[in-house]
């Protein structure tokens, strides 16, 4: 990722199946677009076709365009940590301003250090932490379920980035009787909670056992649910965009 600022880059991170095809490309398509144009980077009509690959499995593929090359790339790389137990720690959450904050841009670097700082403490994961409350994670994004049955995402002004993947679970929970909520996962909440997970693309959906060296609470509901959706919702075959077809 490049050190030149925000505005050198726009990316989105795709789940790319073995035969090539790509999940849920409108969505990612429509983030690349709405994140570049808040960071003032004017996209080409047309990204490079996400080709197959020789590996087992899916993989995931980083598509970005640097603003300053006028280029795009991609990078692809293999699933690590997916639909696990993880420990994790808090971390204060980058901020840049208001425009910035929450969009895939091109000064990534806070994340990725908050992350080799989980490692080095022996966890899975960094929650971003602002203003008394979990706004994001260092790659995937946080849900909580409340003693009650609710579940709380973080509000979208927080600076949070809009995540596809909790999207789509936010659309769906409801039906399965677990109400989604906006508000902030103060730290409250957090401790009190029935379950904390985090999804994401790459990761996703993971429990969280731990949080700095506490343990949170041990149901399993919030993260059945969201698996058994996750399941169906890439069993769909609309899901899937086909190589070469992958079109802004």
């Amino acid at each position: 990722m490049s050190v030149e600022g925000p505005r050198s880059a726009v990316f989105s991170t795709m789940l790319v199946s073995a035969d090539g095809r790509v999940a849920n490309w409108p969505q990612h398509r429509h983030r690349l677009e709405r994140h570049a144009q808040r960071l003032r980077i004017n996209l080409p009509p047309h990204p490079p076709a996400i080709a197959g690959h020789d590996h087992q499995g899916p993989m995931l593929a980083t598509v970005r365009y640097g603003a300053q090359q006028g280029d795009w790339t991609i990078e692809k790389r293999p699933l690590s940590v997916h639909d696990e137990d993880i420990d994790a720690i808090s971390k204060p959450a980058p901020r840049w301003n208001e425009r910035t904050n929450g969009t895939k841009h091109g000064q990534w670097e806070p994340y990725l250090q908050a992350h080799e700082e989980a490692k080095s403490a022996g966890c899975d994961a960094a929650l971003l932490v602002h203003d008394h409350a979990i706004i994001d994670a260092d790659r995937a994004t946080p849900l909580v379920l409340d003693e009650d049955g609710t579940v709380w995402l973080s509000p979208v002004d927080q600076g949070g980035v809009d995540s596809i993947t909790a999207t789509v679970l936010a659309n769906r929970l409801p039906n399965l009787g677990l109400p989604v909520v906006r508000g902030h996962l103060n730290e409250r909440t957090v401790a009190r909670c029935a379950e904390l997970v985090v999804v994401g693309t790459g990761m996703g959906v993971c429990h969280v056992t731990s949080l700095d060296g506490e343990p949170l609470g041990t149901s399993r509901a919030l993260s059945e649910a969201c698996r058994r959706l996750l399941h169906e919702h890439f069993t769909d075959e609309s899901v899937w965009t086909l190589p070469g077809m992958v079109d802004v």
